[in-house]
């Protein structure tokens, strides 16, 4: 190089750089490549080109650069980091997990390297080995607020909330207004119960980042999950309308526990974004897992997969179902993603099941491997996008046939789910696109129950269960969540038509209660008539209801496992049916015990019945009565029934897929005796 090309290149070296600075980039790639010109040869001309290219969103031209760089200086660690880092925010997780790979094998004990592996292992459902690679980063950068916070948050998820809260509180003396670990520490608050101090982080999250959806949504959550109705009037124009916009702001789950009567197509819509994102997360892998093709079988395999195989409502429900299926006809497998507890309901789980696979240790490619090397033929996903979910097992396809069912009360958004298992309440005729699935309708309830279900005889007393002698008791045990102002509006209009009562709620949280009461004496009623329930074991709280009178139902999320325990310890569920699944599973229940007259049309009618039913002693007594007569004859409680009918769905989409049929509601016909 002459000395004055020597002089250029050393003038377009200060000029791309001041310009870069100055945030004049279009000037500065400019300057970049002329001086690239000048010096093809100079690996750091090419690094600070890329540079460039990054922020003014050229992704693959600034990774074409940083190759450039990296093939004449292959230890430049810098360039494999940036690299990295650069792929992963695009979504290229093969190729970025190799960058980081590649600086690590130059400089092992690069904090930022493990890190940004880990979050590429993270988004590859490789979540032990990224906890693996985040303690390592930890322990060369034990001061590092990022590092404690990726621990920590993947802790919430994958470990234990109580550590993840040590290592984000950690991080938070740190860097006090890092909005990621802010976020982190309410949802690891969220997990321990601490409510009042999880939106406490949620607000300072928002402060420090204020036009950020998705920290107002977590934000909204939390506070409408503690009955705080303060946003409730602007929700649908500052939240709903521009997350409509803006895919995975509002999860499916949220959506339905949002206390606003969202129509099915918006529902539906933010399934699919969820379901859409889980898709394209997954897509590298799916040549990786390689399940049989659907064929004559002497017996069907089901696989249920679910993260609730442990004391909770799901397996409440479904314990019956697993000893009843006719094992000349079917094989049923547990796929497990939550780990053992040890508990009676896994243990009884595990005992009635063909193939029992625990796949909570498992990665997301091992875990799908694991169900297409066990044979599944139709693979039930209980979750779908519930708590504990895995979905990216479903869109890999383990099994030819995958279906949505129990779990979540709607669609699952996925284009890689071939099936919901629906009945002719929760999904009538004329509400197919409600649905990205096919529909199988089930003849009598999608929601199975056991009937073998034990309510204690020594459950608490009247004066335990703090409930005044002599009151009608009205409850409703739902989660709070479900339980929104018109809803509670309501109620409290009832109470003040019928003076002698008192309404019984689930505890829930400290703050939960306080916002109640304060909420019932805003529509002038005395917040001590308002009785709160402490959680107990199954049998105990099934054996309380017989302290309780009516149970009113929740309006956009219904009662599920919640109204069929009420229905089984003797207690009617009055409803009003709303335009989604979820607003139309209590419906379905009643339907199928006999009691179709204690589904109301319209509001009015719901609080004139509970009325009438609290005030007539005969006509409370005449429901009852018959809810006696049908508990152990009707539909809803004939566990063997309900699996003959399942079995029925399975073998029909069995052979749908087998012929290459594409029905779109499909009736199954009872198999019941």
């Amino acid at each position: 190089m002459t000395q004055r090309h020597a002089h250029e290149a050393e003038a377009l070296a200060v000029r791309s750089e001041t310009l870069y600075r100055e945030g004049r980039l279009a000037e500065a790639e400019a300057a970049c490549r002329k001086l690239a010109g000048l010096l093809p040869d100079h690996p750091m001309v090419h690094y600070n080109l890329a540079r460039v290219l990054t922020d003014r969103g050229r992704t693959d031209a600034a990774a074409a650069a940083l190759r450039k760089a990296l093939a004449l200086a292959p230890a430049l660690v810098e360039g494999w980091l940036n690299l990295g880092s650069l792929l992963g925010e695009a979504g290229r997780l093969t190729e970025a997990a190799e960058a980081f790979e590649r600086g690590l094998a130059v400089r092992p004990q690069t904090w930022q390297l493990l890190t940004g592996l880990a979050h590429v292992r993270i988004r590859q459902g490789r979540r032990n080995e990224a906890l693996d690679l985040l303690r390592r980063s930890l322990g060369l950068a034990p001061d590092s607020a990022p590092t404690l916070t990726n621990l920590g948050n993947l802790l919430v998820d994958y470990g234990s909330a109580t550590e993840a809260a040590g290592l984000l509180d950690r991080a938070l003396a740190l860097a006090p207004a890092m909005p990621e670990a802010l976020l982190g520490a309410g949802h690891a608050a969220r997990k321990l119960g601490e409510m009042g101090k999880a939106i406490g982080f949620y607000e300072r999250a928002a402060a420090a980042r204020p036009h950020d959806l998705a920290i107002r949504a977590r934000l909204t959550e939390a506070r409408l999950g503690t009955c705080d109705w303060q946003d409730v009037e602007t929700l649908r124009a500052d939240l709903i309308e521009p997350a409509l916009k803006t895919p995975g702001v509002v999860g499916p789950l949220m959506a339905l526990c949002l206390p606003l009567d969202l129509s099915p197509g918006e529902l539906l819509a933010f399934a699919r974004q969820r379901s859409d994102i889980v898709a394209a997360e997954v897509a590298p892998l799916r040549a990786k897992v390689k399940a049989a093709r659907p064929g004559r079988r002497d017996r069907l395999t089901i696989g249920y997969l679910s993260a609730d195989f442990h004391d909770h409502p799901t397996s409440h429900l479904m314990r019956g179902m697993f000893p009843a299926h006719d094992r000349s006809r079917f094989k049923v497998a547990c796929l497990a993603l939550d780990p053992d507890d040890g508990g009676d309901y896994r243990c009884f789980i595990r005992d009635h099941s063909d193939v029992f696979l625990d796949l909570a240790p498992l990665d997301t490619l091992e875990a799908a491997q694991a169900i297409a090397g066990a044979g599944i033929d139709i693979l039930v996903d209980i979750n779908v996008h519930t708590r504990g979910n895995r979905l990216q097992l479903t869109a890999l396809r383990p099994a030819p046939v995958t279906v949505n069912w129990l779990g979540l009360p709607g669609s699952s958004g996925a284009a890689f789910m071939d099936w919901a298992l629906v009945d002719a309440v929760t999904a009538p005729p004329g509400h197919e696109a409600d649905f990205r699935e096919r529909l199988a309708v089930l003849p009598h309830c999608y929601q199975p129950n056991d009937r073998d279900q034990i309510i204690a005889e020594d459950g608490p007393d009247r004066a335990e269960c703090g409930l005044p002698p002599g009151a009608f008791v009205f409850c409703c045990f739902n989660q709070a969540f479900k339980i929104e102002p018109v809803a509670f509006g309501r109620w409290m209009r009832i109470l003040a038509r019928v003076p002698d009562s008192v309404l019984w709620l689930l505890a829930g949280s400290p703050e939960t209660r306080a916002n109640l009461r304060r909420e019932a004496a805003a529509r002038g009623i005395d917040p001590d008539r308002l009785a709160f329930a402490a959680r107990l074991p199954k049998p105990r709280h099934l054996a309380r209801h017989r302290h309780a009178d009516l149970f009113l139902d929740t309006l956009f999320y219904n009662a599920h496992t919640t109204a069929s325990d009420a229905l089984w310890a003797g207690v009617p569920v009055i409803t009003h049916p709303g335009r989604a699944f979820a607003s139309r599973v209590a419906a379905s229940l009643l339907t199928h015990v006999g009691l179709g007259d204690l589904i109301c049309p319209d509001l009015d009618s719901y609080e004139d019945l509970a009325v009438r039913l609290a005030t007539r002693p005969d006509d409370l007594a005449a429901v009852k009565s018959r809810l006696a007569a049908s508990r152990t004859t009707a539909p809803l409680f004939d566990t063997a029934g309900f699996v003959r009918d399942i079995e029925a769905a399975f073998e029909t989409i069995w052979e749908e897929a087998r012929a290459g049929r594409r029905t779109r509601r499909l009736e199954v016909r009872p198999k019941r005796t």
